[in-house]
């Protein structure tokens, strides 16, 4: 019937169905994509973000040691990654890409070895460490990090090894003074203890033209260790040496040079001259020279 303007009504039973139809789908759709959305934040995103926390590493039994030295380091708030993966938006996606796959992994086979982790570049300590200093937070060390880093392009780990997941011989994270010198040996580098130590260079005595000669008899006057007490048995690093006069015609120049000055008991007892000899040689022979043992 028409209205009272005259038109006929729209019908409404037509567009109902599909109405209906539209809400039902859109909750269909909504369904499916909260419920792909839960199973990644389930299945992904939570084991993902549990696998990159250094607290992950400790289910790794032989990763004990590392990961404890890492706690009471002074890096134990910094995630591995930022370390040991390159600083580069890919490397890092690669990197939480493999860490759930290992999440994975460690649930069926628990000792499982993890893939060796790279040693830190320069690009990766940069991003913290972007002010290289020149001395130890202490002053007493002079510390040239940009002439190593920027220059010589020396990786970071190579002198700081013992940083985080290892303690050095002396029970420290900081370098040692022989991992100094296997540069600093006075041919790739100076080795002079003023080249890095600021209140600290070699006694006077020291410069004595005979002072490998008379340094047993003034040891007990000075604190050795003082300088020496970076290395333990630090007389043998010495005295395992062989002089410089000991080259291969030793045995048949030792004589004439037994006549200017005569010290091979510093380091021969008298048997071993006997060895020789028949008996101990009296050429320039001070029965009074201590004998230094190691």
């Amino acid at each position: 019937m028409p209205d009272e303007e005259g038109t006929s009504p729209k019908p409404e039973t037509a567009e109902a169905p599909h109405r209906a139809h539209a809400s039902a789908g859109r909750r269909r759709s909504l369904l499916i994509a909260g419920s792909v959305a839960l199973a990644l934040i389930v299945l992904v995103v939570l084991p993902g973000y549990f696998a990159i926390r250094p607290s992950f590493m400790a289910r790794y039994s032989y990763l004990n040691v590392e990961y404890t030295t890492w706690s009471q380091s002074a890096h134990k708030d910094v995630p591995c990654q930022n370390c040991h993966i390159p600083p580069g938006i890919l490397d890092q996606a690669g990197y939480d890409a493999r860490m759930l796959g290992a999440f994975y992994v460690s649930l069926v086979s628990p000792d499982t070895t993890l893939s060796a982790f790279a040693t830190p570049t320069i690009a990766a300590c940069e991003v913290c460490h972007a002010n290289l200093i020149t001395t130890s937070p202490d002053g007493d060390l002079k510390i040239p990090h940009r002439a190593h880093v920027d220059v010589l392009q020396v990786p970071c780990a190579r002198c700081h090894q013992y940083l985080v997941h290892q303690l050095s011989p002396e029970g420290k994270h900081t370098p040692t003074m022989a991992t100094c010198l296997v540069c600093h040996d006075g041919k790739q580098a100076k080795n002079p203890c003023s080249t890095c130590h600021t209140a600290k260079a070699a006694p006077e005595s020291h410069a004595a033209s005979d002072w490998l000669v008379i340094h047993p008899q003034e040891q007990p006057k000075i604190d050795c260790a003082k300088c020496h007490g970076w290395t333990t048995n630090w007389c043998s690093d010495c005295h395992n040496r062989l002089p410089a006069s000991h080259t291969a015609d030793w045995r048949t120049t030792h004589r004439a040079a037994v006549k200017v000055h005569r010290d091979c008991e510093v380091c021969h007892t008298g048997s071993f001259c006997i060895n020789c000899h028949g008996d101990v040689p009296q050429l320039n022979f001070d029965p009074n020279l201590k004998l230094v043992t190691q």
